[in-house]
């Protein structure tokens, strides 16, 4: 009988992966997040908790087209009127009163466990490669790693754990830095129907070091817009 487990183990991970591939997997998330290839644009709220600390809070509106992206600081006061370009892998920001466009790095921290690279549009199915790992031990959820096809990308490897029935929507995932250390854990907490489809609508990110540190994402106003490409350009940043 020891024998019998690590065999069906291996017979439910074949039959999940034949059943849904990795890659439709990682494209069912990519979805509670965006359009796919169509342009659309969403609002973001980060609230950043810390023991003993008031919390902290920003607003930001997003547009996305392709693998462009740009983001506009609508709170607080002081980062009001920034904006942040994606372009590919990289990344620009514009801050108010000045004519300079600035080089910032899609992990750089935005506001506590949020990164720059956290409030864009996602493909991951373009960034990563998948594969099942196979199911959860509540057997109610597929495990999936996903790793980086270059090293310009936020993290070096996600593991997700996915919903295995429709509508596959994501439960929780680790993010991981090139030397394999833990960055960062999310947990997908709300979903909810803008334009008949659901999209992601609460997240929470933990920190897995420092206790009691923890950042809320709210996304809202999840629609399709016919966008102009003309302001995903480096050099539109201080137009807006």
């Amino acid at each position: 009988m020891k024998y019998v487990l690590p065999v069906l183990l291996t017979v439910m991970s074949g039959y999940i992966a034949a059943e849904m591939s990795a890659d439709e997997f990682v494209k069912h998330i990519d979805g509670f997040r965006g359009y796919q290839d169509k342009g659309f644009s969403f609002s973001v709220v980060n609230i950043s908790y810390r023991p003993d600390k008031e919390p902290r809070q920003n607003q930001l509106q997003v547009k996305v087209l392709d693998d462009k992206s740009l983001v506009k600081f609508l709170s607080p006061a002081r980062e009001k009127g920034r904006a942040m370009l994606k372009e590919g892998k990289d990344m620009w920001l514009h801050i108010p009163g000045t004519r300079r466009v600035i080089r910032v790095a899609p992990a750089q921290r935005l506001l506590g466990e949020t990164s720059n690279g956290d409030v864009v549009g996602i493909k991951l199915h373009q960034d990563y490669s998948a594969k099942v790992l196979g199911p959860a031990e509540n057997d109610k959820e597929v495990e999936l790693l996903l790793t980086a096809k270059d090293k310009k990308s936020l993290y070096y490897q996600v593991k997700f754990r996915v919903e295995k029935d429709a509508p596959y929507r994501p439960v929780k995932s680790e993010f991981y830095s090139l030397s394999g250390k833990l960055i960062k854990t999310a947990f997908y907490k709300e979903f909810k129907s803008f334009e008949g489809e659901e999209k992601l609508h609460k997240l929470l990110l933990v920190d897995p070091i420092q206790e009691g540190r923890y950042t809320w994402m709210m996304f809202d106003n999840y629609q399709e817009q016919s966008l102009n490409e003309n302001i995903f350009q480096k050099e539109s940043l201080t137009r807006l």
